[in-house]
């Protein structure tokens, strides 16, 4: 009988040590899913670009022709090449090396489609007053290389009246190849389009160490295939966009590969435009500056530069970033990703800006926009770096968020960091500029901050989610709105708090505390006081939790940090004075209530009365 007692006593604990080991499972894997399941896995489309010796090095030997320009005696040394009033025409394979200048000529390169042409030009200068200085209309290749030391001049007129192809209008660029164009070699080349384009390739365009700078009316930059940029110096003014690459029709083109290099564009529309991926890399440095007006909307507008040329569409493509009328920093139809780099862009539209996914893995950008900041439709995953937004409307939006690292700084007259999605309504009716979102379901819309030192400061909602938010780590401080109707944390669904160190304080109006399924404690005071104030947030043994010091008037303070423990109290000092004690019972702990709304549970009741 002892026994069979003992044996029944010893099953009942087994089953309750196993019930409890069932329960202790289940709440710590739903405590991990807080932070595991919110995230996506969005890898980098990484370009491998291929350059033959040749191309990188510029080398060339054994040139079959000498053309030497003048105006009333052009020579020729050599075979594979005519002259007929100064329209220089090549018709045959290989190098051709060209000094001096003419006032009205042109080379023409119309050679068997198999054969690839290389110009040497050293300091040459050419004029045409009535089509491209530079047209290739036949050759598989064609490769410019500016010899070492020199400095070469490429000019055209504000009206062409002779065209190789009526029907195409072509060529519409100073230099101008239907074929694969690439520019090679160490010395300066300037290009001065009145007509339209600069440097155009109907195919793709590569352009490899050299000093260029293109000076043109409409687009500085074109290659229709896809744009690669090893190394090179690059300095543009465009009345169009700067660099673009407009192959919509083939998913692996349409692509722009910057790798080094030195960048500076000044244009009208697009600094640089990508119609599928835009990726950079090898450590350049990129300074962009756009000046055109903000558009009406991101896909629905009118061109100012059909005057030009009937290239320029209007679409609802979400992968064409074929606007008629745009003026971005970096722009891409599905993706950017940026390696390394110094990235410093000042513009009226949206500083970076994708129809498709954003990832930044590293480097120095800094941003000043009239509208957004960084915006992608899809995602935005930032993984290090060095991020500034000094200047915007929304700072970072997207339908999707995810920070991993990196320093962030935001400023912004509208939301800081944002998540939207379906059209973009965050200013009453809408606003000039506004960008349309790919549509994703709202339990799709996430900001997912699991690392990083983020500083946000903006006038209309910090950190604003039309879905939900899942703060796992980092160090986090939203200097949120003073006015009415809008709050430094703003969210639809959840805001878990898991991990990190959250420092949140604005105005009492709109106040919005995380949700009580965070798994970290959160305290929230009510705090009056102004900018400059130096915060304090100390345990009862008087160890400092955490610290900072506020940006902007503000009326509540709410902290969550690892060290705040149940069942310990904590004061918050405001330039050294205590303003209040809370003892961490709850998850969530406030001192704090407005409209007779409490605010533990997130506060939402008041949000929804007011219809926001």
């Amino acid at each position: 009988m002892n026994n069979n007692k003992t044996l029944k006593i010893f099953i009942i604990l087994l089953i309750i040590l196993i019930t409890i080991f069932i329960i202790f499972y289940f709440f710590q894997n739903l405590s991990k899913q807080n932070s595991e399941y919110t995230k996506i896995n969005t890898q980098s489309t990484i370009l491998d670009v291929e350059y033959s010796e040749k191309e990188l090095t510029g080398e060339w030997s054994n040139y079959i022709a000498k053309i030497t320009l003048d105006d009333t005696k052009t020579s020729i040394e050599g075979s594979g090449v005519t002259n007929n009033a100064n329209t220089i025409k090549i018709n045959s394979a290989g190098t051709y090396y060209i000094t001096g200048s003419i006032s009205d000529g042109n080379i023409l390169i119309e050679a068997e489609k198999s054969a690839e042409v290389q110009l040497v030009l050293d300091n040459v200068s050419i004029t045409s007053k009535s089509t491209a200085p530079i047209n290739c209309i036949a050759c598989s290749k064609l490769t410019i290389t500016l010899e070492e030391n020199s400095e070469n001049n490429i000019t055209d007129n504000e009206v062409y009246t002779t065209f190789t192809d009526t029907e195409k209008t072509e060529p519409d660029g100073a230099i101008f190849s239907k074929t694969d164009l690439v520019i090679n070699g160490n010395g300066k080349l300037n290009v001065n389009a009145n007509y339209l384009d600069g440097i155009v390739s109907k195919d793709g365009l590569k352009i490899i160490n050299g000093n260029i700078v293109v000076n043109s009316k409409d687009d500085s930059i074109r290659g229709k295939d896809y744009v690669d940029i090893n190394k090179a110096s690059i300095n543009v003014t465009s009345g169009g966009d700067g660099i673009k690459s407009t192959n919509n029709e083939d998913s692996e083109l349409g692509y722009i590969a910057i790798e080094g290099g030195n960048i500076s564009i000044n244009s009208e529309a697009d600094g640089i435009q990508a119609e599928t991926i835009l990726n950079i890399s090898s450590n350049p440095t990129i300074n962009i500056k756009t000046t055109g007006e903000i558009a009406s909307s991101n896909n629905n507008m009118n061109s100012n530069r059909n005057k030009f040329k009937g290239e320029y569409s209007t679409t609802t493509n979400t992968t064409s970033t074929t606007d008629s009328s745009s003026s971005k920093g970096l722009k891409a139809g599905k993706e950017i990703t940026i390696e390394d780099g110094n990235i410093e862009i000042a513009s009226t539209d949206d500083s970076i800006h994708s129809n498709g996914i954003i990832i930044i893995n590293n480097g120095n950008v800094k941003s000043s926009s009239e509208d957004d900041g960084i915006h992608a439709d899809t995602n935005i995953v930032i993984n290090n770096g060095d991020i500034d937004v000094t200047k915007s409307y929304e700072g970072i939006e997207s339908s999707y968020i995810e920070i991993n690292g990196g320093k962030i700084s935001v400023n912004s007259s509208d939301d800081g960091i944002n998540i939207s999605g379906g059209n973009d309504n965050s200013a009453i009716n809408g606003r000039q500029g506004q960008n349309s979102f790919n549509e994703v379901q709202s339990s799709d819309r996430k900001l997912v901050i699991n690392n990083g030192d983020i500083f946000v400061d903006a006038t209309g909602d910090g950190l604003d989610s039309n879905g939900s938010m899942y703060i796992n780590g980092g160090n986090i401080i939203v200097a949120g709105p003073t006015s009415t109707g809008n709050g430094a944390l703003d969210y639809d669904g959840e805001c878990v708090v898991t991990g990190g160190n959250l420092q949140v304080y604005g105005g009492n109006n709109m106040w919005q505390n995380p949700s009580n399924s965070s798994t970290q404690y959160i305290l929230t005071y009510q705090a009056s006081g102004n900018s400059g104030d130096e915060i304090s947030l100390k345990d009862s043994s008087g160890k400092e939790i955490t610290s900072f010091k506020t940006e902007k008037d503000y009326g509540v303070i709410t902290i969550s940090n690892e060290d705040i423990t149940k069942g310990n109290s904590y004061t918050l000092y405001v330039n050294g004075t205590s303003v209040g004690s809370l003892e961490a019972n709850n998850i969530i702990t406030s001192n704090f209530s407005a409209g007779g709304t409490n605010m533990k549970g997130g506060g939402k009741g008041m949000r929804q009365r007011l219809g926001y």
